[in-house]
């Protein structure tokens, strides 16, 4: 028998309330959450009380927390001068995380202001860094999951590689989002970069991935354009299958960004459309992963 994935979303991209947030997961009947941002704070900071609010909550409503979305040494992060505030956070996170029994806590690699290919200064910077980060994690029975996104270990599949090889912890492992690639330049080699490819950068990497992320989109004049799953360059249906068939019962998680970004605060559609949005990014997402092979409990 094949084993069975849940499947989970970033409910804020509908809601800051965690009311709506409820709402939206019931209305796709899911029972799984990636809990990134409630009243506009994100979890990593809320108070062990305000968190105690969030988790009973999710409790009576029979949610787990799948993951938390951390900001920890995400791309708005200094790989220097914010380490210690993300230290703080992961230890905050973990306290939470031990409340509610969640695995996973997903982190980057600090922001990036131009291409650094391997062999730079930062990369002993990120790598020590984030030794520190596992190493407090490994010592508290929790998981980081490094996300490819424009920090960077998600430069090239080789930065990726390098940061797992040289942290060397069971406390980090990987989630891959197939929709950042489509927008992101490899910068493995040497200048002019080109536009990574999400499925091929997968399947190097694909033996660390320990969850994923369905995000879709197209670049318009060098930037991302986020579409429904499978509309995009993603290529997630055929990440989806290789996933199915060599890492079965990997957890799933809809990031849409198509109504909101967060890392752009100008991209905040209506409640309405961020509800409508969803719901079909998460209807869609299921069956583009059904038809891919994979199997949700």
């Amino acid at each position: 028998m094949k084993t069975s994935s849940i499947i989970s979303g970033f409910t804020d991209e509908v809601s800051d309330e965690l009311d709506v947030q409820i709402r939206a997961l019931k209305e796709l009947g899911w029972s799984h959450i990636d809990l990134r941002t409630v009243d506009g704070k994100n979890v990593s900071t809320l108070s062990d009380e305000e968190f105690a609010r969030v988790h009973r909550k999710l409790e009576e409503n029979d949610i787990a927390i799948a993951c938390f979305g951390s900001t920890v040494a995400n791309w708005g992060r200094d790989v220097i001068s914010d380490l210690e505030r993300d230290l703080e956070e992961l230890r905050t996170s973990i306290r939470h995380m031990h409340t509610a029994g969640v695995p996973y806590i997903r982190i980057m690699s600090y922001k990036v202001s131009e291409p650094e290919p391997l062999g730079t200064p930062m990369e002993a910077q990120v790598i020590s860094s984030i030794k520190k980060i596992t190493e407090i994690a490994e010592d508290n029975g929790v998981v980081c999951l490094h996300e490819n996104c424009l920090t960077w270990g998600g430069q090239s599949h080789q930065h990726c590689l390098r940061l797992l090889e040289a942290v060397d912890s069971p406390a980090l492992r990987l989630v891959y989002d197939t929709g950042n690639p489509v927008s992101m330049k490899d910068v493995s080699g040497t200048d002019p970069y080109y536009y990574q490819d999400s499925y091929l950068f997968f399947e190097q990497v694909k033996e660390f991935v320990d969850y994923i992320h369905i995000k879709d989109a197209v670049v318009e004049n060098d930037e991302p354009r986020y579409v429904f799953p499978g509309e995009g360059g993603g290529r997630v249906k055929e990440i989806l299958k290789s996933a199915a068939e060599e890492r079965p019962g990997l957890p799933i998680s809809i990031e849409p960004h198509m109504a909101v970004v967060f890392h752009d605060p100008s991209v905040q559609a209506p409640l309405e459309e961020r509800w409508s949005t969803f719901i079909r990014y998460g209807k869609q997402a299921l069956r583009v992963a059904e038809e891919a092979g994979i199997r949700f409990s």
